[in-house]
């Protein structure tokens, strides 16, 4: 990808944050006490009749059959449980917000923390089904236990036959707002659907579909499952098809497994999906396995064609063959910490078709034996572009490892720790632009490149996470002007005389530094 288009489009993109930010805080999300008007509707567990007023709230139900586009359903404290295929169907563009203290009169107060809100699909059925054109707000829900079992109506098909979608919540067509709920110990499949081998189970906490302009923004997404039959794809989400303006943004995706069986087809533990439009960023993708037995490929992200733009998440302490893959990818990776995961690779590309990725500012460290890989094909040869990168292994295995029709420029990288630097398997078929490359720590550098350096890059404290330049780094002002104006915190470049090496660009002087990992969301929203 194009690095001008990369930044431009990034950019863009984190101004609509900040629209949508002031938008989030003027849609109550500063103050849990609200207004209540002719279009708000009250329900409670334990609800009765169509008034659905503050002193006689009605059952969840009622109020779903009573609410026009742009009405208010505040939620009481309790557990909603419901019939037939989900807990709830939406098809108008209703707000439903939880944690409603209950109190008859006066304003009203929402506390989600104490006054928790279930929508429980007692392992039966969905919790939440969207579809259509509308623009429905979910905000300060518990979302469990649903169930999407032979549910496979608008699930793909191109990873085998579907098992079931969507276990928590599925969306297709919509553009919903899934703010600040608890999605937790969903499904997409438990059993198969009747086929017999080769099924799959897509997205157990979320499945968004065609989801053009949805954000999905500071939900905890915990222990969901896309497959537990056979294979799995996407364990706390999965994201398909048209996804212009989609938002996932500062979310926490713990626990997750793309399929609880020791079945190779396991696909994207955490977040499974990249398509074209869609922003991933800010998010912490942690604990995730690809399968029960630590393989498949993503445990933390997985992509499978595309051109998201990942940026400024942590990918960590994830179980699987890779932290990352992406394949046939067009994405820009930019500012992200894959860092100390549980996986043979920390990050895969393979593959591309009509242009290939584009990594800037990325830290990738102590990921398993190879810190980053790339696989080409004679039919789809890959070609990719890595700037200001920051590689660290463990003291053994591989930095970069390039195998078959790939074609790779890397600039101004940090390579350290390793048993070899840089290698490439098939050098008939593949090449490999390094320049302004540092070396370090490395028994065998490898193919080092035009210009390359030697020297300590001296990182602050690598073993808290922190690759951020000391004093007296060899990566100081080492590097070459690659079009890249800032760092991996947002700093400018250069700072000194000349460009650093790596992820950091290193302010003269002195200065005080959080670790990388304890930081993962942009200042700028």
């Amino acid at each position: 990808m194009n690095l001008d288009k990369c930044r431009s489009i990034v950019f863009a993109l984190a101004m609509g944050g900040l629209f949508l930010a002031a938008l989030f805080v003027l849609l109550g999300g500063a103050s849990p006490v609200a207004r209540a008007d002719p279009g708000s509707l009250f329900i409670s567990p334990t609800g009765s009749g169509t008034e659905c007023s503050q002193a006689n709230p009605c059952a969840l139900q009622t109020a779903l059959s009573l609410a026009n586009d742009g009405d208010i359903l505040y939620l009481a404290q309790g557990t909603y449980t419901g019939t037939g295929a989900a807990v709830i169907t939406l098809t108008r563009s209703i707000t439903l917000y939880g944690g409603w203290d209950g109190a008859p009169s006066g304003p009203v107060t929402r506390d989600p923390a104490a006054y928790p809100t279930v929508l429980d699909g007692e392992r039966a059925r969905r919790v939440v089904y969207i579809s259509g054109d509308i623009t429905p707000t979910l905000d300060g829900l518990i979302i469990a236990r649903g169930n999407a079992t032979g549910l496979t109506e608008g699930c793909p098909t191109s990873s085998g036959n579907p098992d079931g979608c969507g276990g928590g919540i599925f969306a297709y067509g919509a553009h919903p707002l899934i703010v600040n709920n608890i999605i937790s110990d969903n499904v997409a499949a438990l059993t198969t659907a009747g086929y017999p081998t080769g099924t799959t189970g897509y997205g157990g906490g979320l499945y968004l579909r065609d989801a053009d302009r949805a954000v999905i923004s500071g939900n905890v997404v915990i222990s969901n499952v896309a497959g537990a039959a056979d294979c799995g794809n996407g364990g706390g989400m999965f994201l398909f098809g048209a996804a212009e303006g989609a938002r996932i943004e500062a979310n926490r995706v713990l626990s997750n497994y793309a399929t609880t069986t020791n079945m190779s087809c396991a696909w994207g533990g955490g977040i499974s999906g990249g398509p074209g439009g869609a922003l991933i960023r800010g998010n912490l993708v942690e604990g995730n396995w690809s399968n029960a037995m630590g393989t498949g490929y993503g445990a933390g992200l997985y992509q499978w064609y595309g051109a998201a733009h990942y940026v400024g998440n942590v990918v960590r302490g994830n179980r699987g063959r890779r932290a990352v893959y992406l394949g046939y990818s067009r994405s820009c990776f930019e500012g992200n910490w894959v860092v100390d995961n549980l996986t043979n690779e920390g990050l895969q590309l393979y593959n591309s078709i009509g242009g290939g990725p584009t990594l800037i500012n990325n830290v990738i460290a102590r990921s398993g034996g190879t810190t980053f890989a790339a696989y080409g094909h004679v039919a789809y040869p890959l070609t990719a572009t890595l700037l200001h990168n920051t590689l660290v292994g463990s003291g053994s295995g591989y930095g970069v490892y390039v195998e078959d029709y790939v074609t790779l420029f890397l600039t101004n990288t940090i390579v350290a720790g390793h048993t070899w630097g840089i290698t490439s398997t098939y050098p008939t078929s593949s090449t490999i632009f390094a320049d302004h490359t540092l070396f370090w720590a490395n028994a065998h550098d490898g193919l080092r490149g035009t210009n390359p350096i030697d020297g300590d890059p001296r990182f602050l404290n690598p073993a808290a996470g922190d690759y951020h330049l000391g004093p007296g780094s060899a990566a100081l002002d080492a590097g070459v002007d690659a079009g890249v104006a800032t760092d991996i915190d947002g700093d400018a470049r250069p700072m000194g005389a000349g460009y650093d090496l790596g992820a950091d660009e290193s302010e003269p002087g002195h200065r005080l530094y959080l670790p990388l990992i304890l930081t993962p969301f942009p200042e700028d929203l």
